[in-house]
């Protein structure tokens, strides 16, 4: 049965809260100790100073809002839609280029449930709405909030001028402004519906509150938490933050005798915290060490083994979470695939080189060959000997293309061609009239990539197959492309035997040793586990039956271009 491991984000956050929620719990206790140790005069300062740095957040935030309204009225795209609409009138261009606008800066905005704006000249019907994903809202629900409270916002704004105000509609807080243009023309009326929680919920979570509330003035006053008068013994904490832009209050009730009821049981609660302090985080410690940095360590030391060679090398890691448990897998499974691509990579070079070291087999130079033909042919075509320099020039053709001095393993089948008509020149002059040779290739083949020399032994193969005992022969040579696959057919009337069955069978086996192969050229045999190589075991030759005496020889080829 397979062990389950949960999620590294798991464990961290269940840590997180056992460091932080534990010990807040711990502190809120004590707080009933300081107060009983006459510390009370001391707390209350320290609250009211808690309660300032809160609501100033909460007013950072708000600035951070007040900004983020007036973005859209720098952005010179949307101004130069407007420009052009005020120009042609084209609505439709102006609501995309608006929407896109709109949909970038607030759509994912999480200090905005939604954004509404309104186009000056027509603010029912001509209306922008954009909605936080994560806000839980549906477009319905944001259309009839809309619905009910589009005309207390248009008239807040008509008095804003160019400043920005704030309205409050059944709990639903508004940051509204008005867009102009470079003249100080009404754009339009954006809306903003802020989320109270985001920008004031630090105020709520204070934990010796028992009753909140901050306005924005004059229009909004939001209740956070409890809403009951503070008891006898307690007291109100009131602040101001005044802004450029609005003026904000807060309030809070504090309830004094709910603090200090049980207080004097809690004195042992402080070395207690300590303590527990202490073991979380030497837990703490101890699980990042396990969870996280000895994991880290075994990956590093085996990417320093594949450095220093150890290729296809697999590591363990016993880490108990989903996420480096992947990373281990999917390190085993990038390691063992690296092994097989080199092997992949070093069969392949052996197997070129073994086609090019059995296609000049020859005791000679092969450069001294080559140039010796090329003086042969200069010497036949000063004697006017035509047919025999161009028999010179196709064999000189097919022995470049058995050199590979360019060093390139595939070629466009355009130039495979040209040794393959080299070939097909020279057999053609030594069996005249008894052989016929069709080419049938579509133009928007020639630029497929085939590996060099792939198709000269198989169409040598073919005509030597293909004349018959009654000394004449027919080879056709046609192409198409199926998908990713290239298809090249060799077809000849030299017909099969059992025996020729049996052969090529073998040396088509995937098994077959192609240093096993007698003959003197590269063979059929090397074709095919070159072309498997090279592109996978769908990929290959194949040699079956035809009609009547047909042999058909097929190259399949992934296709590249």
């Amino acid at each position: 049965m397979e062990k389950r491991t949960h999620s590294l984000r798991q464990q961290m956050s269940l840590i997180i809260l056992l460091c932080w929620l534990l010990p807040m719990v711990i502190a809120a206790t004590v707080v009933g100790w300081y107060l009983l140790s006459g510390a009370g005069r001391q707390k209350e300062q320290a609250m009211h100073q808690q309660f300032q740095l809160n609501l100033q957040l909460g007013a950072d935030r708000v600035n951070s809002a007040v900004e983020a309204s007036r973005l859209p009225s720098y952005d010179p795209e949307f101004r130069e839609g407007w420009n052009q609409y005020r120009r042609d009138e084209n609505y439709a261009m102006l609501y995309r280029r608006s929407s896109a606008l709109f949909s970038r800066l607030y759509q994912s905005d999480s200090r905005f449930f939604y954004g509404v704006f309104c186009f000056a000249d027509d603010p029912e019907n001509r209306v922008i709405t954009v909605v936080n994903g994560s806000a839980g809202l549906f477009h319905n629900q944001v259309r009839e909030q809309w619905t009910a409270d589009a005309e207390a916002v248009r008239a807040l704004a008509a008095g804003l001028d160019t400043t920005v105000g704030f309205l409050e509609r059944e709990g639903r807080v508004y940051l509204v402004r008005n867009m102009m243009d470079s003249g100080y023309r009404p754009i339009g009326v954006l809306a903003l519906a802020m989320d109270p929680d985001y920008f004031f919920g630090d105020l709520a979570l204070l934990p010796w509150a028992s009753a909140v509330s901050v306005s924005l003035e004059p229009e909004v006053v939001l209740t956070l938490k409890g809403s009951a008068p503070p008891q006898p013994g307690g007291r109100t904490l009131e602040h101001t933050i005044q802004s450029r832009d609005y003026i904000l209050r807060g309030t809070v009730s504090v309830d004094y005798a709910a603090l200090l009821t049980g207080a004097e049981s809690y004195r042992w609660l402080l070395p207690a915290m300590g303590l527990s302090l202490l073991l979380l985080l030497a837990f703490t410690f101890r699980f990042f060490r396990q969870k996280i940095s000895q994991p880290i360590q075994v990956l590093m030391e085996g990417a320093g083994r594949i450095r220093q060679g150890e290729l296809g090398c697999q590591i363990e890691t016993g880490t108990g979470s989903r996420e480096f448990q992947y990373l281990t897998d999917s390190f085993n499974q990038m390691s063992g695939q690296l092994r097989r691509q080199f092997d992949r990579l070093y069969q392949e070079e052996l197997a070129r080189r073994d086609a090019q070291i059995k296609a000049l087999q020859a005791h000679i130079n092969p450069h001294f060959l080559n140039n010796t033909l090329e003086i042969i042919n200069w010497q036949a075509r000063m004697s006017g000997d035509v047919k025999a320099s161009k028999m010179i020039e196709a064999l000189s053709t097919v022995l470049d293309a058995a050199l590979d001095r360019r060093g390139s393993p595939q070629v466009r089948l355009a130039e495979e061609m040209t040794y393959v008509n080299a070939y097909l020149y020279i057999v053609k002059e030594r069996y005249g009239k008894r052989l016929t040779v069709d080419v049938d290739l579509p133009g928007e083949l020639m630029d497929c990539l085939v590996p060099r020399l792939i198709l000269q032994p198989v169409i040598e193969n073919a005509v030597e197959h293909g004349i018959g005992p009654s000394g004449q022969g027919h080879v056709s040579l046609r192409g198409l492309r199926q998908g990713e696959r290239l298809i090249l057919e060799i077809e000849n009337n030299g017909g099969l035997s059992e025996e020729d069955e049996r052969h090529i069978a073998r040396l088509l086996s995937p098994d077959y040793d192609t240093q096993n192969e007698p003959s003197g050229n590269i063979g059929i045999a090397n074709v095919n586990q070159r072309l498997r190589i090279l592109y996978g075991p769908d990929c290959g030759l194949t040699i079956t039956r035809g009609e009547g005496t047909r042999v058909i020889a097929r190259l399949t080829v992934r296709a590249r271009a």
